[in-house]
């Protein structure tokens, strides 16, 4: 029974997607009622990525490196990559959908979950969202006029402004909230309990009158998304880059903005525009939170391997001074 119970607890994230992707499916009627909710839901993920972390913590060497890394996956690795491979096999509405993900920001909730729930650096993803924000009115739409050749008007003004006050929300609150009121384990709570609701928004809000086939399609290239992340993410970490780092450009080079690509989809197409929104997203969840186990694990091993290195060797016989000083050696590269 416990290790049922540990099991699940350290699959919990896992479990919330599936069962908000199930949810979403089998009964969809509460999608639309809630679809109002999410920049509430949305503020609130900002929210926790600023709560408790103070912009002085990052020197600016250290924040631009990553953040321009994630930046050129996000808007040209991404869409350069993996759009033409998309072309040779969709058309119509589900190519248009896939286009219009491709183009999209980063996502400003999982984003941050996964690079909180994977121990990087959540203040930098939160500075690779905002980044990602400002430039989404200007690079969005040309990638998506040079692609489908056709442009694609956008209500720049009212975007900004509603990101602008997602952010603001968010960040205030968490200026105001006292550090220590909310615990850690209650963040990452909330964390995931509020993507499951947007994925069930998501999912509910599709239609299912689309070939699976072609919807499967549309999850492999949101792994292979995924992928392109994980490789520019290890080239980093070969390059001397701090490991949470690493952690936070894995999370934040791909990951697509869901809210802001159905809001463009609903104007460039229809259903089937939205269901391979829809169906991008989840994927990513999906193995987003596989490679959150993964990364929780390998550094749950590190640090049990990391105890018996500081342990000293007994000395080579009894009544001398080399255990002792082994010991004080240990010590001092132990701090």
């Amino acid at each position: 029974m416990n290790r049922l119970r540990n099991t699940l607890q350290s699959q919990q994230s896992l479990l919330v997607v599936i069962v908000a992707t199930i949810a979403g499916v089998a009964v969809p009627g509460f999608a639309a009622p809630l679809e109002p909710l999410i920049p509430v839901l949305v503020a609130g993920l900002i929210f926790t990525a600023f709560y408790g972390f103070s912009v002085g913590e990052l020197s600016s060497r250290r924040l631009s490196r990553p953040v321009l890394a994630s930046l050129v996956c996000l808007y040209l690795l991404v869409p350069l990559a993996l759009y033409p491979v998309a072309a040779v096999v969709l058309s119509g509405e589900l190519l248009l959908g896939v286009l219009v993900v491709l183009s999209a920001p980063l996502a400003a909730g999982s984003s941050i979950i996964w690079t909180r729930l994977g121990g990087g650096n959540t203040l930098l993803a939160t500075v690779t969202v905002l980044a990602s924000m400002v430039l989404a009115p200007v690079v969005m739409p040309s990638l998506i006029a040079v692609f489908a050749e056709s442009t694609v008007e956008l209500s720049v003004g009212s975007l900004v402004a509603e990101l602008a006050a997602i952010i603001a929300i968010g960040g205030v609150l968490a200026y105001f909230v006292p550090n220590g009121t909310v615990t850690e384990r209650q963040l990452d709570g909330f964390s995931v309990a509020t993507l499951g609701a947007l994925i069930y928004v998501g999912v509910g809000g599709s239609p299912l009158s689309v070939d699976p086939v072609d919807l499967a399609f549309v999850g492999l290239l949101a792994v292979a998304a995924l992928c392109l992340s994980a490789g520019l993410s290890y080239g980093c970490y070969a390059r001397g880059m701090r490991s949470d780092d690493c952690v936070t450009v894995l999370f934040s080079s791909s990951m697509k903005n869901m809210s802001v690509s159905v809001m463009v989809g609903a104007v460039v197409g229809g259903g089937a525009v939205i269901a391979a929104i829809t169906a991008f997203h989840v994927v990513q969840q999906l193995v987003s939170s596989s490679l959150v186990h993964r990364l929780a694990e390998a550094t749950a091993q590190s640090r049990s391997q990391a105890v018996p290195a500081q342990t000293p060797e007994p000395g080579p016989g009894p009544g001398t001074g080399h255990a002792q000083s082994e010991t004080t050696t240990a010590g001092q590269f132990g701090d």
